[in-house]
């Protein structure tokens, strides 16, 4: 379930494949731009995998929408993509790919992208971000996250799943959610649960390893 996260400003609970109203034929019209490097943690001793989470705000149906090509102008990598993810939240509309990878070894580019966004019918517009977070993560072993996090005034937040891995509740630690207990007594149904960690604006978010709500540990 944790490779599901994304840019964590956008509602969690909203549907990528939602559907929308009209379907003209235009121009695709993007504006606010949105990223998140995102480090999964599932092994205790070693390093993370990394991913880019890109989304741009979008002021035409993303429906029309069927492919995104993406360039690192800083190391000349593409991304030719087809499968892209929307979102739907506050009367707004959202498009872009949660799982944009490097080869292996290489660390996920910082500096100026280019993303360009086709409709079906071969029309697109290309637009500019710069991507900007601290690579240093990526020598982060697990155990000194939350030290590193702590240092960045990141926001501690949480995500506590049932038996099928259905969300039970998403958001920050509260009384409600600090230990295992404090999970068993309010989440009856809880199976799971994982932490996780935001910097500002989530530009950077570490998923740590998923863990289990099991009565021995209370």
């Amino acid at each position: 379930m944790h490779k599901y996260f994304t840019v964590l400003t956008i509602s969690l609970f909203c549907f990528f494949t939602a559907l929308f109203t009209g379907c003209q034929q235009v121009v695709p019209e993007l504006s606010q731009s949105s990223y998140s490097v995102i480090f999964d943690y599932d092994k205790e001793n070693a390093k993370p995998e990394s991913r880019l989470c890109i989304f741009l705000e979008s002021e035409s149906d993303v429906r029309r929408y069927d492919s995104v090509k993406i360039i690192s102008k800083e190391t000349g990598y593409i991304w030719n993509i087809d499968e892209i993810a929307r979102i739907k939240a506050d009367g707004r509309q959202w498009a872009g790919n949660t799982n944009i990878v490097v080869p292996e070894n290489e660390k996920i580019p910082n500096g100026l992208y280019e993303i360009t966004f086709y409709n079906a019918d071969e029309k697109n517009t290309t637009v500019s971000m710069n991507v900007s977070y601290d690579t240093t993560v990526y020598e982060l072993k697990l155990e000194k996250v939350e030290e590193y996090m702590a240092n960045h005034n990141a926001t501690n937040k949480i995500v506590i799943y049932d038996e099928d891995g259905a969300i039970l509740y998403f958001g920050e630690k509260t009384e409600e959610t600090t230990t295992v207990r404090d999970i068993w007594n309010n989440y009856i149904n809880a199976k799971t649960y994982q932490d996780i960690w935001c910097t500002n604006n989530d530009v950077i978010i570490c998923i740590m390893p998923l863990k289990k709500v099991e009565l021995n540990s209370l």
